[in-house]
């Protein structure tokens, strides 16, 4: 493929219907492969090992891992073992948010210290090093490997819609991925972040890799694509709850009615909330449509400082994403060579 594209799938498929969509992935060109990391969905790493049998070319990680249900020396060994198993190959995908937190009880604080302290001892047990530390939020005493992983150094990539965090991913990280972030004033805004902490660590924007991390339903019916995005997005805004704050950056405003259902935390409630979905939200979040339609809102998306592509793909009801991934690669990326390439010029 001529531009780098990649995959998010969510943990939701057997290990059957895994492995084929890893096999489709590669053959049809896809660069890289994330796959969620949610608490209480099918386990992460170990469908990442069963997709290192399935593959050997495409890059496999986590989308995205956190520093509080898992130990940061232990994501370290699980990503050096993935690392061992598929070759060289492993990314890894660190990030503060997703569900499941409050079913296990766990806190979520200092995000910006606990991806940094997270990064720091990651790195530092990839390299060989004994590592204690007494941070904010990770804690390790006389933390050691007692293997050598295959590479020293994996990518390590944030996912954000936080300002400070896109901060420190221009300072520390590989890479960052903008999920859901599709109107041109606001991919300036966090690229100018990210680009304000590369300048802070002495780096420079083309030192790290900034994906648009879309969701996508590519459908010649597009009031049906529409429907399936409108859930996903009322069902990304319950798990994201009361972090909203970014969506003012896209021009997005919710009814408070809205809000008031979301608060109650019962996700069983979305088809109630699905009418107050405004239409905003669905254009400024994910892209909905024919091929020419979704390849002009990601064009438009592509700005300077962004260098790949990232989807999340959806299918119509009991059609599955296999179409979709299809479609993209062979419908809509032809017309984005040219915007991405615009973009990733210095």
């Amino acid at each position: 493929m001529p531009i780098p594209v990649g995959v998010l799938l969510n943990a939701e498929y057997s290990p059957a219907e895994l492995g084929r969509l890893g096999r489709l992935c590669e053959e049809l060109g896809y660069d890289h492969l994330w796959y969620t990391d949610i608490r209480l969905f099918r386990e992460c790493y170990i469908g990442l090992a069963a997709l290192t049998t399935h593959t050997t070319r495409i890059q496999l990680g986590p989308g995205v891992t956190d520093p509080y249900s898992r130990h940061p020396a232990v994501t370290a060994a699980t990503i050096a073992t993935l690392d061992e198993l598929c070759g060289g190959r492993a990314v890894l995908g660190l990030g503060v948010g997703g569900t499941g937190f409050r079913e296990l009880g766990l806190s979520t604080p200092l995000p910006v210290a606990a991806l940094r302290e997270a990064v720091d001892v990651i790195r530092r047990l990839m390299r060989g090093e004994t590592v204690s530390v007494q941070g904010k939020v990770v804690s390790l005493r006389d933390g050691l490997l007692q293997f050598a992983p295959v590479r020293a150094h994996i990518p390590i990539y944030f996912a954000t819609h936080g300002v400070q965090v896109a901060r420190l991913a221009g300072e520390i990280a590989d890479g960052v991925m903008l999920g859901n972030i599709l109107t041109p004033s606001a991919v300036d805004f966090y690229v100018d972040q990210i680009r304000r902490g590369t300048t802070q660590a002495g780096r420079r924007i083309q030192d790290v890799d900034i994906s648009l991390r879309p969701e996508v339903c590519i459908s010649e019916d597009e009031e049906a694509a529409r429907a399936v995005m409108r859930h996903r997005v009322a069902l990304r805004l319950f798990w994201t709850y009361p972090h909203w704050d970014y969506l003012e950056r896209l021009g997005v405003a919710l009814p408070a009615s809205f809000a008031d259902i979301a608060a109650r935390g019962d996700a069983r409630q979305i088809e109630e909330s699905l009418a107050l979905v405004p239409d905003s939200a669905i254009d400024a979040t994910v892209s909905a449509g024919n091929p020419e339609r979704v390849a002009r809102q990601l064009a438009a998306a592509l700005r300077p400082g962004v260098t790949r592509i990232t989807i999340r793909a959806h299918g119509l009801p009991g059609v599955g994403i296999a179409p979709v991934l299809r479609t993209f690669v062979e419908d809509v990326v032809p017309r984005l060579e040219k915007p991405l390439a615009r973009a990733r010029t210095p």
